[in-house]
């Protein structure tokens, strides 16, 4: 089944449409970062409708510091990573160390779908006895974070009520219809459902179709992330927030330096280190030629009241469509409806910031949920912010060691399965780090190596917004 935009093809004819357009003038986006070099930065948070739930910070570093595992980035990846190394190996010391604060980028900013499968295999079948395996693990995995949420208190923050992969033309409820027989012979359950199962669950005909699925599930995203910090913290863990990592120097024992506000820089030592850094990796000299930093947007309504589902007719499962650029709804605990994507955005050199005007996003993401629901016609957005993905040249994802000394742990590639398939891969970097590789020999996503970016900037910026242009040219309209 047709998952969202292809990021092969997007990369490939990026490359191509580059080449043609060396000779086209760069725009100040462009002009910018080439005069003032980019730092690590971050969008705030506080535009987010999760930024309330962001758990107190903890203090930065403040002294030099030897470690057995060092951990950079507090989002799903460095939390779980950091959480399952403790568990597996009590003995061994564990630091994991947050430029802002734990959640302050894709984690605590995206949509929150909990999706079974890593991207590049929702609803795809590559090889038959790897996607079942994979289903069928994160899968548990959800079950796993639930378990997690409901011990530290948290689980109101999530909602394990299945969810549907919805298709908009009749060509796509094809393809839904090739899947889903063979998906259920291999034991994964998922039912299709023609339009008037589909209006039953979720009160719109909007759609010919889809699948649905009784594992996905929906989760507040910064909540989650609380719910890491307290579990990693009661393992054993030590977790600096506000100290950025700005410098990771190679070895058998590997230094990192850590510069907290103020200016003072601190050198962390550690045999081993994972980079739990997502878009951000490319910033400290890993993957840049491998990875895309994109940016996305997502919004949500004011609180709704109670009745507010049942008046609709949507039975609050989750729900994301098949087009390029795909569209995902969701609800909160306190009755507000979420719709994020539609739409990525590129800035030249990877940039982290979003400089667009996301007033437009409003109305392009408030027309497509007025389409859905027509009787919410007249509402508007009480928050409207930006989310950063990470897109690989071969739509893939990894998870694996990398490196001279191979001791540095990655997790990379989730293109919006992360809130799931970053706890996932946490758990695979523990057992990697633990010498329990074989066990995941056969995974296709474990050291996958990505092939290079070839197109350097600024001809890799020109392609690539030319060949998103041309998606969304070609993309379905309704």
């Amino acid at each position: 089944m047709a998952n969202g935009i292809s990021r092969r093809e997007l990369l490939r004819k990026s490359a191509m449409i580059a080449g043609g357009a060396a000779g086209a003038t760069l725009a100040a986006e462009i002009i910018t970062p080439l005069a003032v070099k980019e730092k690590l930065v971050f969008d705030s948070i506080e535009t987010t409708l999760y930024a309330k739930d962001q758990p107190k910070k903890n203090k930065p570093l403040d002294r030099n510091l030897e470690v057995d595992v060092a951990v950079i980035g507090g989002g799903y990846t460095g939390l779980s990573s950091a959480y399952h190394i403790k568990r597996l190996l009590p003995g061994k010391s564990v630091a994991l160390f947050e430029a802002r604060g734990l959640g302050q980028g894709a984690s605590g900013r995206n949509g929150g779908m909990l999706l079974p499968q890593p991207a590049s295999e929702y609803m795809t079948i590559m090889d038959p006895g790897t996607h079942r395996r994979s289903y069928l693990e994160t899968s548990a995995t959800i079950k796993e974070i639930s378990a997690i949420m409901n011990k530290e208190g948290l689980g109101s923050g999530i909602k394990l009520l299945g969810g549907m992969k919805v298709c908009v033309t009749k060509e796509g409820f094809e393809i839904a219809r090739r899947y889903a027989p063979q998906a259920e012979a291999m034991g994964i359950p998922v039912e299709l459902c023609d339009r008037k199962r589909l209006a039953d669950s979720l009160g719109t005909d909007a759609f010919f179709g889809g699948i649905y699925d009784p594992n996905i599930g929906e989760v507040n995203p910064m909540k989650w992330v609380h719910a890491l910090k307290k579990a990693v913290e009661s393992a054993g863990c030590v977790i600096y927030e506000d100290s950025p990592v700005v410098r990771v120097d190679e070895g058998k024992k590997i230094r990192l330096a850590v510069e907290p506000a103020g200016g003072k820089r601190y050198t962390v030592t550690a045999p081993a280190i994972v980079l739990g850094t997502n878009a951000y990796t490319s910033r400290l000299g890993f993957l840049n030629r491998q990875i895309l930093a994109v940016h996305t947007e997502i919004a949500a309504t004011p609180p709704m009241g109670k009745n507010i589902f049942s008046e609709l007719g949507w039975k609050r499962m989750p729900f994301s469509d098949d087009r390029k650029f795909l569209y995902h709804l969701g609800s909160t605990e306190d009755n507000r409806i979420v719709i994020g994507a539609g739409n990525v955005e590129y800035f030249f050199n990877n940039g982290l910031i979003y400089r667009k005007d996301i007033d437009i996003r409003r109305r392009a993401l408030l027309g497509e949920l007025v389409r859905i629901y027509p009787k919410l016609k007249g509402i508007d957005f009480e928050h409207v912010w930006s989310g950063l993905l990470d897109v690989s040249f071969d739509e893939r994802q990894s998870v694996g060691v990398m490196g001279e000394n191979s001791n540095i742990y990655y997790g990379i590639g989730y293109v919006g399965h992360g809130a799931n398939c970053a706890f996932y891969f946490g758990k695979i970097i523990a057992d990697l780090y633990a010498g329990k590789e074989k066990k995941w020999r056969e995974m296709p996503f474990v050291n996958h190596r990505f092939p290079p970016i070839v197109v350097p900037e600024p001809l890799r910026y020109v392609g690539v917004k030319g060949y998103l242009g041309y998606l969304k040219a070609t993309d379905v309209t309704i």
